[in-house]
């Protein structure tokens, strides 16, 4: 009985708050409800979202035909198979399927026609693929994509090139031009040393876990796709313009939000009762809300973890068709012996060693529990799918179902960088050599100048550490572990974040307190100085003399040491080249972990610093965040 009445007693208190609440709200409706009541608009009344054949609601930016003010991209729904436009000048797709997410990054899938008859036509006209241009409202990221090297035929002297550069398929089958590619690396950057007589060519190409076996790479049309995952990114400009009920658009090649003129009339009877109309309607619904609360509280809990799980669900479905394979709990257990082998273990949950029907090794990464709404796997599943390059790890499948989460990678029998400089029962015999170090670091920054440069959206890692880069067989490192990652256009040169991403000791220091400037590209960049300087630091033939090292950092004395000229002192038979490497990556590292953002360099620049000439790395400021004082308002 005395248990009733606390419950009771606890009811009515709620019910008093939440209805504090709903009123104050429900009056603040009602002023505003009022302010637009005796309001002339010329703002047509666009939906919410507009049906479209059977492709379920379609909403902004897109619109239906003849309704141009209430969006950016035409759909024209009268079609037997629905088209798509995305800009004025430019032709239309064929729209298959259009993805549930959010408004400002909606996900199509859509094919092009034309396009298609030209690869089956194996016409050379397709290799000029013309993808749609971004604006300041829209960008567009098309996957999956081939990277292509197009060069002039010049009698055998690009061909000779590229022999000597590496493993290369070419396709010479067209008049002018000789085609370059690989699936090996899948990147091939517009910045590397090539002839003049060639450019890179970006084309609409399969995902190679999509290919058939009997796919022959000699034949260029047969990697081309006419089928394209769309991914149109609205800015946050357009965004906030679209929710205040403006149009985007452009004016002088700048953006401009359009808004509609107002013109306020009197107020007349009419108005009046369509105010009391408001109010009666919003203390009604108040009261509704109110009844919805308390049963709310009655409801079990199961409910609130089911709509979760399809919130969930649909998010996954909107980049299933970029992720790899989907396999059941009951593959993941099959592959991995009803989970016999653990090869780690840390916060997110436990790795297994598995293998696919093919025989292939995988490493099936299982989560414990998913963080917020489920952020890292879909990170995980938005970011690594873009991806196709020899430095990151493969995510070959991915299993979703309600309690059962794992990730699917391809295995890396020596596992993370980081038992190999974190050891301390590792002998100097079986430490890596100071040149597989360095190649490494180098390995690395290729990595991390694919996600910053050779993706068509730039993916920022925010978690780059030794734990999360693997290596395979041959020691060639891999940046895995995308739960972090953030992705923005190429256009964007700052991003927003909420909270804090990252590992303590590699996060930037902008990340976790705006004083030191804005989050960017620069920020991963600092957690790849900070993890060479512990490659530096985490052997044991490394000494650093110092008078007082009790009272003095690490990274503090190597400084003093490079600044002073000063060699370092360096345990065991090293010669003249390991020391050399050594001061590189200590330089490089430095550089690096600059406290200012803008004093960093880019993930470029460490790559020429790293492959280039020791003597024209000039010594670096110091990091502030070596230094006695750490408060970032101190700065000059």
């Amino acid at each position: 009985m005395i248990g009733n009445i606390i419950v009771i007693y606890n009811m009515i208190r709620n019910l008093d708050s939440t209805l504090l609440i709903l009123f104050l709200l429900f009056h603040r409706l009602q002023h505003l409800s009022s302010q637009d009541v005796g309001t002339n608009s010329s703002q047509p009344i666009c939906p919410t979202s507009f049906s479209c054949s059977n492709l379920g609601p379609v909403s902004f930016p897109f619109y239906a035909s003849g309704n141009s003010a209430c969006g950016l991209c035409e759909v024209d729904c009268n079609q037997l198979v629905p088209k798509i436009r995305l800009t004025q000048d430019y032709p239309s797709y064929d729209l298959v399927r259009v993805m549930p997410g959010s408004t400002s990054s909606p996900f199509v899938f859509v094919r092009d026609n034309y396009f298609s008859n030209q690869i089956t036509n194996k016409s050379c006209d397709s290799l000029t693929y013309r993808f749609p241009p971004n604006s300041s409202s829209l960008s567009y990221n098309i996957s999956p994509t081939l990277s292509v090297l197009r060069c002039v035929k010049t009698l055998g002297l690009v061909d000779s090139y590229f022999r000597a550069v590496g493993e290369y398929y070419v396709f010479d089958k067209c008049d002018d031009y000789n085609y370059y590619y690989t699936y090996s690396n899948g990147y091939i950057s517009s910045n590397t040393n090539l002839p003049l007589s060639c450019s890179v060519v970006v084309l609409p190409g399969n995902s190679p876990y999509t290919l058939p076996k009997e796919t022959d790479f000699n034949d260029l049309f047969q990697l081309l796709t006419s089928e394209l995952n769309l991914v149109v990114q609205v800015s946050d400009r357009c965004q906030e313009c679209h929710r205040r009920g403006g149009q985007c658009s452009n004016k002088n090649q700048e953006f401009w939000c359009k808004y509609s003129t107002r013109n306020t009339k009197k107020e007349n009877p009419r108005n009046t009762v369509i105010k009391s109309a408001l109010a009666s309607l919003a203390i009604g619904t108040a009261i509704i809300l109110i009844l919805l609360v308390l049963c709310y509280r009655f409801k079990i809990f199961s409910k609130r973890d089911a709509e979760n799980y399809s919130n969930l669900e649909a998010i996954i479905k909107t980049h299933e068709s970029l992720a790899p394979k989907r396999y059941s709990y009951s593959h993941v257990k099959k592959m991995t012996d009803s989970f016999k082998v653990k090869v780690g273990e840390g916060g997110y949950g436990s790795v297994y060693r598995g293998k696919l029907q093919n025989g292939n090794d995988v490493a099936v990464k299982v989560l414990n529990e998913l963080k917020g709404n489920g952020e890292d796997l879909v990170n995980e599943l938005a970011s690594i799918s873009k991806t196709c390059h020899v430095n990151i790890v493969s995510l070959v499948g991915f299993c979703f179902e309600r309690r059962h989460k794992a990730l699917i990678y391809e295995y890396m029998p020596n596992g993370s960088l980081e038992k190999y400089i974190y050891n301390p029962s590792t002998t100097t015999g079986s430490q890596l050599e100071w040149k597989k170090l360095y190649d490494i670091a180098v390995g690395i920054g290729r990595g991390l100048e694919y996600l910053h440069r050779g993706c068509n959206t730039r993916i920022l890692h925010f978690d780059i550490k030794p734990h999360n880069i693997l290596l395979d067989k041959d020691l060639c490192p891999k940046i895995s572990d995308f739960g972090l990652a953030k992705l923005c256009p190429e256009t964007r040169s700052v991003v927003s974040m909420s909270g804090m991403r990252g590992t303590p000791g590699y996060i930037a220091p902008e990340v976790f307190s705006r004083n030191f400037g804005v989050v960017s590209h620069k920020s991963d960049v600092y957690s790849y100085g900070m993890m060479v300087l512990e490659m530096v630091r985490g052997r044991r033939n490394v000494v650093v003399e110092d008078d007082d090292t009790s009272n003095m950092y690490f990274f503090d004395s190597v400084y003093k040491q490079v600044v002073s000229n000063k060699n370092l002192v360096l345990s065991g038979v090293l010669d003249v080249q390991d020391k050399e490497v050594a001061k590189k990556m200590i330089l490089v590292g430095l550089w690096c972990t600059q406290s200012d953002p803008s004093s960093r360099p880019s993930i470029s620049k460490v790559l020429d610093m790293l492959e280039g000439d020791l003597k024209s790395i000039q010594i670096p400021p110091k990091p502030f965040m070596y230094s006695t004082s750490r408060s970032p308002d101190s700065r000059h």
